[in-house]
């Protein structure tokens, strides 16, 4: 794997882990910043594995909260229980002891502890007393009652402040760390790709060539999160409105025929856990012209809204001017969340039809990029929520702007 070329191991990062001391340090050195500039004293963050955040700070999912104080030990806690009234510290003290010895549970970087649950003392040791108390959350909306009330009786009348929208841009910019795992898995896909050709053929089922593809990029490293990698299209763009996976016709059953299209997706993972994407045509005959007409406009549609991925620009600015281009040609497109960051999860922010969607994006952020150009096919919608053609790529935004990362050619891929 390009990921190792070079390296040699250091306790259970490099080789384990999959990212270094140094690189989990600096995401909790960029988050300190942002809790400065918000004028927060202490970060709890909710539901931490929802758009990857306890990957990111703590190397695992394996947090119900996560408490960053403004400098020292960040503490990981595991369940979602709350101490009960009168607890005692000689069983606090016991239950720490039983959870330290979990081999689940030992904190890859000894800047990080487990707990087993939220507890006052945590939370207090990090204000003097009589200090102004302002508490920045991530994910502040999915706060649950129980948490709601202890809180309140842990800092009666502090200030709650949501700085998740100020966080996200920031975990959302790739160290050069970052962009070599995610090279990692760009690689993977680009070999999963090139094998697709041997893997739909004729007489094959859709759910075997999916079998078949997810095997596959599991054996390359792929896994270990909800990874995509199936026909999201499939069917004959001559007999009107083809097919998706949501089971418009039989699906898996159906058996792919002479004169089928098959849109492939693959949105997974490689080693380390980073998140890429890439989707393309397999034409089982020659193509009709309507079909390499269409393929051309999505291609135009992508080009357009790479050379937007710039420093400053916001997503919301490429979908508007998008929508104005396309229309430009005569044809449209659909409100489909076609820009968003890729990290430990392939939903990260800033994306579309978000409150995020208005943030700037910022060099070395990496992007999912696959406008759709909507097929004309006069009064036959079928039962398809859209119909439409277009390619999915991972770009990397850059001053002059998006750049892809793959190098499979753009191309309907024609079986013979």
């Amino acid at each position: 794997m390009e990921y190792f070329d070079g390296m040699r191991m250091v306790d259970r990062f490099e080789q384990v882990q999959c990212f270094s001391a140094g690189e989990l340090e600096r995401r909790w050195a960029a988050v300190r910043g942002v809790m400065r500039e918000q004028g927060v004293d202490l970060l709890l963050i909710l539901e931490g594995d929802w758009e990857g955040y306890s990957q990111w700070l703590i190397g695992t999912k394996d947090a119900s909260y996560i408490i960053v104080p403004p400098e020292g030990e960040i503490t990981a806690v595991r369940g979602h229980c709350l101490p009960e009234k009168g607890t005692s510290a000689a069983d606090k003290a016991l239950r720490r002891e039983r959870l330290a010895s979990g081999r689940s549970l030992v904190p890859i970087h000894p800047g990080v502890r487990y707990v087993e649950c939220l507890d006052a003392e945590d939370l207090l040791a990090h204000f003097k007393s009589g200090a102004r108390r302002r508490i920045g959350f991530i994910h502040l909306e999915t706060m649950r009652a129980s948490t709601r009330d202890f809180l309140k009786g842990v800092f009666p009348g502090a200030e709650y402040v949501d700085i998740t929208l100020a966080i996200d841009p920031v975990k959302a910019t790739k160290s050069p760390e970052e962009l070599r795992l995610i090279r990692n898995a760009i690689v993977l896909h680009e070999k999963v790709m090139a094998a697709l050709p041997s893997i739909i053929r004729p007489g094959r089922t859709i759910q075997e060539i999916n079998n078949d593809t997810a095997y596959l990029a599991h054996q390359l490293g792929s896994g270990g999160g909800v990874c995509l990698l199936f026909a999201l299209q499939f069917g004959k763009d001559e007999a009107g409105p083809i097919t998706t996976h949501s089971q418009i016709v039989d699906y898996p059953e159906r058996r792919v025929e002479r004169g089928d299209r098959v849109f492939m997706l693959l949105e997974s993972n490689g080693i380390g856990g980073h998140f890429t994407a890439m989707g393309r045509n397999f034409i089982l005959g020659e193509p009709s012209a309507e079909t390499r007409r269409y393929w051309d406009l999505a291609l135009k549609m992508q080009d357009f809204a790479a050379g937007m991925l710039r420093p400053g620009t916001c997503v919301k600015e490429i979908f508007d001017a998008n929508i104005r281009y396309i229309e430009s040609l005569g044809h449209k497109t659909n409100m489909q969340n076609y820009l968003h960051s890729l990290g430990y999860v392939f939903g990260e922010r800033p994306y579309l039809h978000d409150p995020s969607e208005t943030i700037p994006l910022r060099e070395n952020m990496v992007y999912l990029n696959h406008p759709h150009v909507r097929i004309d096919r006069g009064g036959d919608t079928g039962r398809v929520a859209y119909d439409d053609l277009y390619a999915i790529d991972t770009y990397l935004v850059t001053p002059e702007g998006g750049k892809r990362q793959n190098a499979v050619p753009r191309e309907l891929i024609i079986i013979e």
